[in-house]
């Protein structure tokens, strides 16, 4: 990142906070909006990838985010002739050690400081269930909302100030804000007994009850990804804006500030039937971007220009006192964990969201080869090597990436921050068709082609190696797997066989269908009683210095967008799609030749 761009950030988020230049129109609203979406409980400042910040990249001015600037540019928004709105669109639960150790305590306490003027719930708000959510929204001093959650069934929530909408009051203007979480949440975290209506709907309802009240600025404030942002922008016909978050989209209009790639346009412009515009924005993630428009409302509620970017929360950015202040009355239990050095790398651990939820990561390989090595070690069988020669991970559960910025060390901070839920460690019993279906499970959704919408049931793997074509309908994606033998003197791969019965180690969410994974629910099933990251700090302190690969696990076929190809496995079988695997095969030897 060079200073000129930060600066010009910097500039246009002045220009705007002073309203320079803005059209009035006559009788309406001009209005400035702020937001941010998935920070993740990135309280304190991170480095560019969003990971923890050394104390050298902190003391010369290279990193980024964290609550203390936020805080800043979200005062100084207000303080300005314009009038301003703070609004969050879900997910500041998971991502930390300081979540891990305060739980919903800090994520309060730090998001009253701020004073959004609405947030809605994000699916990680539910990570500690219903009676981890309860005390947030009955201690926030904001309004938190979600207009498609039924919660009949769930009396203590429904009993709670979540709310479908909020109306807020500027300069005489009322304007609404409806809120949406995607159905997903029930997947992917841990609901309980609330059941999920569609957004699409559920915003519809709201809008026109809002709309017959005379409220006629609305803004849809969600968590559901940017795709069903741009839907509900299509669809609804009453709402002016679309505030998201989910995918941790970064979108941006002129030439890009630091390392993020914009996915498109900001705002987003959506055309309705009707010909009325609407327009969608998203902030990226982690506090290192602040999302920032300014818009004019005609006397009718109807956007007449919108102008902005999000701003660079790089190191320019002062961070708040007071805010700093804070957070050292909660540092003391982060420190006692944070400083224990548990291994080291060589290497960087990707686990971007980016990357592994659509390809081979080497942080994904580590993980899941620790699985297999924890295993191995257990197994006192006279027969082969283990148990269990297969090892899955799905990467929603992996939550950031590990940097060499430590020295190379790596903490017990930072094991918890790429592995936050303390999933359990269980062997499944699955039959090829078993895997095969939970193989094209994890691709069903794919699209290499973006980057939007990736979805955490992605899985990461040790001791398959297979070979997609995401050009097929989904439940054909699968081409060819290779399996790694257990009972073996050499471990070897050859050619998966649908009724042969294999062992194969996940995490007890993806067993109990989290993330779609219902095929698995009922299957044979040993709970290996350890937790996944205390799996990874025993690795780390074996095996360190650490420097995974990425191997030929995970490959594509028809697709202008290739992953990296390593060396394969050796073959002795008729493999479940066998030719593919070949002619693949041959292309490695002739590149290797060459």
């Amino acid at each position: 990142m060079s200073p000129s761009v930060s600066a010009i950030a910097l500039l246009m988020l002045a220009l705007a906070i002073e309203g320079l230049p803005i059209d009035s129109a006559t009788e309406g609203l001009t209005l400035r909006i702020v937001h941010t979406n998935d920070m993740h409980s990135r309280f304190e400042e991170t480095s560019r990838v969003s990971t923890r910040c050394s104390w050298n990249d902190s003391t010369t001015g290279k990193c980024y985010g964290g609550f203390a600037r936020i805080a800043t540019l979200i005062r100084q928004a207000r303080n300005s002739t314009v009038p301003s709105l703070f609004l969050n669109a879900g997910d500041t639960y998971q991502g930390t050690i300081w979540y891990n150790i305060h739980k919903w305590k800090i994520v309060t306490r730090f998001l009253n400081l701020l004073a959004p003027d609405a947030i809605s719930l994000g699916n990680h708000e539910f990570d500690d269930g219903v009676s981890g959510l309860v005390p947030f929204i009955e201690n926030a001093s904001f309004p938190i909302l979600a207009s498609n959650l039924d919660l009949k069934d769930e009396p203590k929530l429904q009993a709670t100030k979540l709310a479908k909408s909020t109306v807020l009051l500027v300069n005489g203007t009322k304007i609404g804000v409806i809120g949406y979480l995607t159905p997903e949440t029930q997947f992917i975290s841990m609901t309980e007994k609330v059941h999920f209506l569609d957004e699409v709907e559920s915003v519809s309802r709201e809008a026109k009850k809002l709309k017959a009240e005379g409220v006629n600025i609305l803004i849809a404030l969600g968590h559901s990804g940017y795709e069903t942002d741009k839907k509900i922008a299509r669809e609804v016909e009453d709402i002016d804006l679309v505030i998201g978050g989910h995918t941790n989209t970064f979108l941006y209009s002129g030439k890009q500030p630091d390392s993020e790639m914009p996915e498109g346009l900001y705002p987003t412009e959506v055309v309705q039937k009707s010909g009325r515009k609407v327009y969608v924005v998203q902030a990226y993630a982690y506090t290192k971007y602040l999302g920032n428009f300014t818009t004019t409302f005609d006397s009718h509620g109807e956007v007449q220009s919108i102008q902005g970017n999000p701003v660079l929360v790089d190191s320019t950015v002062k961070q708040a006192p007071d805010i700093l202040e804070e957070l050292e009355k909660w540092r003391k239990a982060i420190d006692e964990v944070s400083h224990q050095v548990v291994g080291t790398t060589r290497v960087l651990l990707d686990g971007d969201s980016k990357t592994c939820r659509r390809k081979e990561c080497n942080l994904g390989n580590l993980l899941t080869d620790a699985f297999i090595d924890y295993n191995s070690r257990q197994f006192a069988g006279d027969e082969g090597w283990t148990d269990a020669a297969i090892a899955v991970q799905h990467s929603g559960g992996i939550r950031t990436s590990i940097t060499r910025h430590n020295n190379d060390q790596i903490t017990t901070a930072d094991v918890l921050a790429v592995l936050p839920f303390s999933n359990g460690l269980v062997r499944v019993s699955m039959t090829g068709d078993n895997i095969l279906e939970m193989l094209e499970w994890s691709v069903r959704s794919l699209q290499l082609e973006t980057t939007s919408d990736l979805n955490g049931a992605f899985l990461q793997f040790s001791g398959l190696q297979v070979i997609y074509d995401l050009v097929k309908p989904p439940n054909s994606r699968v081409i060819s797997v290779r399996v790694r033998c257990a009972s073996c003197l050499i471990p070897t791969y050859s050619d998966l066989l649908r009724n042969e019965t294999y062992q194969v180690l996940m995490t007890d969410f993806t067993q109990s269908g989290g993330d779609g994974y219902k095929m698995l629910v009922n299957l044979k099933h040993t709970v290996l009683g350890i937790a996944t990251n205390d799996i990874l700090v025993e690795y780390l302190g074996r095996r360190s210095p650490v420097y995974p690969s990425t191997e030929w696990r995970i490959n594509y076929q028809n697709t202008e967008k290739k992953v990296d190809e390593t060396e394969n496995g050796s073959s002795d079988g008729t493999s479940y799609s066998g030719s593919s695997y070949v002619i693949v095969l041959l292309l490695a030897i002739v590149s290797w030749n060459v």
